[in-house]
């Protein structure tokens, strides 16, 4: 045992739970895991896709430069690294901005989301989302040239069979691209049991490079390309989080009131806005070599991983 006692300090989700780590390879495991079949009524409930409309999502989509994105740390976000013209599969595609940001670079994206509340967004958006999980072979006349997956394998019961699932969707020469938390984040030693990224219960598993290496050799793939990618607004609501102590079954104000995240993306005006908005810029600005120094020991908050088959 890793942690005991842990619990969702999110959104309030009763209940106590354990994180488990492998003493060979460093993976971590929650326990007990969220049943398969009762995520998508799990998420409906406690995670707050609910609250957004089409208007909000059109908001967030946007196509950032390159270097913007690796300054930020937003190159950890899957889909944009595709190409244009492709076939783009994003598994956990969510409110659906993933994919509207793979149609402004030109290719056609495709969604697959067990959340209810994700569909009611993809029908006003006419966007082709598939309500379920990669292992239910979404889509099934049809491969990709890339499947995507933003912080979405560590939710996903079983691994492996994800691994090997979003493999058969491969076209020839298709690319599986991932990002994830990353166990041995310098974050993670930091914070303890307040690190960011535990997201119990909704995080299921934590990878190390190595455990995650183990995993992708056992569903018949190479990993071509491997980073370390600490997200600046991960590290921004790092900071905040520790200014209030959650408390099982309560809903914590960092994360269900968008005023309090001042999202920098955020462009609706008030002077709460404008202030929060501006904190987080100086932030962002003073944070970028820290992270940028700590992502290039290897030791920064999510892993970046681009997959082939084996040959």
């Amino acid at each position: 045992m890793f942690y005991d006692s842990m619990f969702d300090d999110r959104y309030g989700a009763p209940g106590l739970y354990s994180i488990y780590r492998c003493k060979r390879c460093g993976f971590g495991r929650t326990d007990p895991v969220l049943e398969k079949e009762k995520i998508g009524k799990f998420y409906k409930r406690y995670y707050p896709l609910s609250v957004l409309s089409p208007s909000d999502v059109k908001k967030l989509a946007k196509v950032v430069p390159m270097f913007l994105a690796w300054a930020w740390g937003i190159d950890n976000t899957a889909h944009r690294h595709v190409g244009k013209d492709r076939d783009v599969l994003d598994i956990g595609s969510g409110s659906g901005t993933s994919l509207l940001e793979i149609e402004k670079v030109g290719s056609r994206g495709f969604g697959v989301e067990p959340d209810p509340n994700a569909q009611k967004i993809a029908k006003q958006l006419m966007l082709d989302v598939f309500e379920g999980f990669i292992t239910d072979n979404p889509f099934p006349e049809k491969k990709f040239d890339y499947i995507t997956g933003s912080q979405v394998i560590e939710h996903e019961p079983d691994p492996l069979r994800f691994l090997k699932s979003a493999k058969k969707k491969l076209k020839n020469g298709g690319q599986i691209i991932l990002s994830f938390p990353n166990f041995d984040s310098v974050y993670r030693k930091i914070f303890g049991r307040r690190w960011l990224n535990w997201h119990i219960p909704y995080h299921i598993n934590f990878f190390t490079g190595s455990s995650f290496e183990k995993l992708a050799k056992n569903a018949g793939l190479k990993i071509i390309k491997r980073r370390a990618i600490t997200p600046n607004v991960w590290t921004l609501m790092q900071i905040r989080s520790l200014l209030i102590s959650a408390k099982e079954g309560q809903k914590n104000p960092i994360w269900t009131s968008t005023t309090l995240r001042g999202d920098i993306w955020d462009s609706s005006f008030s002077l709460k806005n404008f202030i929060l908005q501006s904190i987080s810029t100086v932030f962002y600005i003073l944070i970028t070599p820290i992270n940028r120094f700590i992502d290039s020991l290897g030791v920064g908050d999510s892993l970046f991983v681009i997959l082939e088959n084996e040959q």
